[in-house]
């Protein structure tokens, strides 16, 4: 008997409402110990004060860049938390959104023929990602759910209207244009997340071992033009409101001149974070389980495709190759185009997204291998490298995210203990490099990173913390004089030294110091 991804249909009625419901709670459980803790991630303070001192400002940065509806939905949620406490309810809708995500891709390869089994742990992998642990983690991010609907929400769509492989579309170009306006909706809120298209285009195509490979070729490419043309749509609305002066563009707004350096870069400094799937990029530390876990997948892959070429012959190999080459390429088109080569997770769901399901698929076909307890097998190293990665995701948030943030925010909520509005105090605050971090790494300007590196943010912590104690004065910035700095200055040059490098210290040790 052979084992494939497709299921009884008689078990749906009895699986399905309980798959739903633990998928929309798995995010919770997973993240909730880290984001009901008190901290904020570098532009957070920022974005509270101009959310209520600058209206409007927020939306035209978002905008410049190409991104109005992030912008429009980041102040409104901002201003509405209205102070660093509320930064947790930010972190609570991002949350929420992975939650419902989840819920939403196993319906949808339940619908491509899925087995309620690897649906479900597929759906609850995508969720755990370093990629998702930035959106839970981190309060700003918490829109970027919202795109991942849509673009799950666009090739619902277009999947109405294009139907199976071999098949005639079934309906008509209403269906069409509603795939193409979620995918433009997702790009003006974070271009890249539309992207999240391609996962359950893959998701499909492993799913259908019927269609030949010309068939399989002529739908992914019909699917690919719908996603293209909401994404030019996206684009095309964004230059209109440069041109007409509603919004300005930003420098960052720019196309790729270097092709061939950005090829090499991509596949040196990107495609290893998604082939890592849920381990995490440890440069300069200790990388050896995660050049593992890329070694593992590349294996496991190839393996899947030897499988499936015994299952299906070389129509089978084409086509899951011609997917995989293909979605990857799409699943990473934006940030390739861009002007910019800064490999973030947070512009990866996509990217190890279609990868997660080659993964998943491939170890599936591993358990055909062996008939009689294969498929049981399969299941289960699946269930545990699920397991493994939701315990990666509740220690990362917390050791990467909650605790060193909430040191660095204790530090300055001490400092500012110590302003004295009648004495209009002279505040100086020593800004931390990235070795000062009490995480065990970091990685760019996401996981373990130091948020006050830099004085902009050291200004915007010190006046949020500020304003919690004085939330009637208008003017927090006239309570004391401001400076910051990698070196500090002369005690007589201030009267209060909040030194943001003494993370490591003991609480018992002083980190203020006053000039005598």
């Amino acid at each position: 008997m052979a084992f494939s991804l497709m299921t009884r249909p008689t078990s749906r009625a009895l699986v399905v409402p309980g798959t739903v419901a633990m998928l929309l709670l798995l995010p919770w459980l997973i993240y909730s110990s880290a984001i009901v803790h008190r901290y904020g991630l570098r532009d957070d303070y920022a974005i509270l004060r101009e959310a209520r001192e600058e209206p409007g400002k927020i939306l035209r940065v978002c905008a410049s860049q190409g991104r109005p509806l992030y912008g429009w939905m980041l102040e409104a949620s901002a201003k509405a938390a209205g102070g660093i406490d509320g930064l947790m309810g930010l972190r609570l809708l991002g949350v929420a959104g992975l939650g419902v995500l989840a819920a939403a891709v196993f319906l949808m390869l339940r619908k491509e023929g899925w087995r309620p089994g690897s649906a479900a742990l597929l759906a609850g992998f995508l969720t755990l990602t370093p990629s998702a642990q930035v959106i839970a983690n981190w309060s700003i991010c918490w829109p970027q759910a919202v795109a991942l609907m849509l673009g799950l929400a666009s090739f619902a769509c277009a999947r109405r209207a294009i139907g199976h492989p071999e098949e005639t579309a079934p309906h008509g170009w209403r269906w069409t244009l509603a795939a193409v306006g979620a995918m433009a909706t997702a790009t003006l809120i974070y271009q890249v997340s539309g992207l999240f298209y391609a996962v359950l285009l893959a998701a499909a195509l492993v799913a259908r071992r019927d269609a030949s490979l010309k068939d399989t070729a002529r739908w992914m490419a019909k699917h690919l033009v719908v996603m293209g043309v909401g994404l030019l749509l996206a684009y095309a609305v964004t230059r209109v409101t440069f041109a007409t002066g509603l919004f300005t563009a930003s420098p960052r707004m720019s196309f790729e001149k270097h092709w061939v350096d950005k090829t090499v870069w991509a596949l040196t400094h990107v495609f290893p974070n998604a082939l890592a799937l849920s381990a995490l990029n440890e440069t300069p530390g200790d990388m050896d389980g995660y050049w593992a876990m890329v070694v593992l997948t590349l294996t496991l892959l190839g393996v899947g495709v030897v499988v499936e070429g015994r299952r299906s012959g070389l129509t089978g190999v084409g086509r899951w190759l011609l997917a995989l080459v293909t979605l990857s390429a799409a699943a990473y088109s934006v940030s390739f185009l861009a002007g910019e080569r800064w490999p973030t997770y947070r512009t990866l769901n996509a990217l190890t997204g279609v990868w997660a399901v080659f993964f998943a698929a491939s170890l599936v076909n591993l358990g055909t291998v062996w008939p009689r307890h294969g498929p049981r097998m399969a299941m289960l190293l699946l269930s545990g490298f699920v397991a493994f990665s939701a315990f990666l995701a509740h220690e990362q948030s917390l050791e990467l995210f909650a605790l060193p943030q909430g040191r660095e925010l204790a530090l300055m909520e001490q400092g500012a203990s110590l302003v004295i509005p009648a004495q209009k105090p002279r505040v100086f605050v020593l800004t931390a490099k990235q070795a000062d971090s009490t995480a065990p790494f970091h990685y760019l300007d996401e996981f373990g990173s130091v948020s006050v590196d830099a004085e902009w943010v050291a200004k915007e912590m010190l006046k949020e913390v500020v304003k919690e104690r004085f939330p009637r004065e208008k003017d927090i910035g006239g309570l004391y004089r401001f400076a910051a700095g990698p070196e500090a200055p002369e005690p007589r040059n201030y009267d209060i030294l909040i030194d943001m490098r003494r993370q490591h210290v003991s609480a018992v040790r002083p980190v203020l110091q006053l000039p005598r």
